[in-house]
């Protein structure tokens, strides 16, 4: 049993941990929570405002993605 724990990626394993704290606490849980079509297009159109939107100060904006992937 442990083999296989040890096999599981931790960002796996964090999932599954607050999953079973969820049922364990008697919480339901909704999965469709946040898929409403107005979310949808809320989502859809902040990410296309993301996508075209220029940074004033580009290496504080290059400083912000590098923060994100350590």
């Amino acid at each position: 049993m442990t083999d296989r724990r040890n096999n599981i990626h931790a960002e796996l394993m964090e999932m599954l941990q607050m999953l079973k704290f969820t049922l364990k606490s008697g919480r339901s849980i909704d999965f469709t929570q946040g898929t409403s079509r107005k979310d949808v297009m809320d989502f859809i159109i902040s990410t296309m405002e993301e996508e075209i939107m220029v940074p004033e100060d580009i290496n504080a904006y290059v400083q912000s993605l590098m923060s994100t992937i350590e």
